[in-house]
């Protein structure tokens, strides 16, 4: 029988808008999926019914539920980054602007939700836990892994793996503010992100920069 949700599609390569304006439908629906049921509740099939496609045409662009996953994360996260502002600013106050954006970014009420259901779920799903926890890609990663790697390069910081203090960086300013939303103990105020992300940042500089 055939499903009435899928579109009709005619022959042929399909053009790059129509490629990009399904990838755009497929993370919405899986968004609102995943928000909505959690990983382990969330089908591929109700994603690609409600996108209109198929699990095909899902897994071909995806390779992965998990990967899924991480795709909507990173959509979601994809406009909270302003590289702009940074273009001329002391290594400080890159870092500490990428802090702020983090904090604002993953405080948002649906990046705090996927949060709970990796943390929630990871056990069950240890694919889902890696493929969150490796991915580089994530806009606040890469930005602070380029701005420590840049600063690296200059020899403005001693720094023999930028990777592992991007890690180290994140957790400092993420771990405390967004567990405690996470957790329904309450939300950081603007004047307590702005405290915490500027210790955050100062104690790690202390560390890194020459002496």
């Amino acid at each position: 029988m055939e499903r009435k949700n899928v579109r009709s599609r005619k022959g042929g390569r399909p053009s790059s808008a129509s490629t990009a304006r399904l990838s755009e439908e497929i993370l919405g629906a899986a968004e609102k999926t995943f928000l909505a049921q959690g990983f382990n509740g969330a089908s591929v099939e109700a994603i690609a019914t409600a996108a209109g496609t198929s699990k095909q045409t899902i897994y071909a662009r995806f390779g992965t539920k998990e990967r899924l996953f991480v795709a909507v994360s990173n959509a979601l996260l994809a406009y909270r980054f302003e590289t702009r502002l940074l273009e001329h600013a002391t290594l400080r106050d890159k870092l500490l602007a990428v802090a702020r954006q983090m904090l604002d970014a993953m405080l948002d009420p649906k990046m705090v939700r996927m949060y709970t259901i990796i943390t929630a779920e990871a056990q069950r799903f240890p694919d889902l836990a890696r493929a969150v926890d490796h991915d580089d890609t994530f806009p606040g990663r890469a930005l602070i892994l380029q701005i420590l790697t840049e600063a690296a390069e200059s020899g403005e910081v001693h720094c023999g793996d930028p990777r592992k203090l991007m890690l180290m960086f994140q957790d400092m300013v993420l771990s405390a503010p967004l567990r405690s939303a996470a957790l329904g103990l309450g939300k950081f105020d603007a004047p307590g992100l702005q405290e915490w992300a500027t210790t955050a940042v100062d104690i790690f500089l202390k560390g890194l920069l020459p002496r």
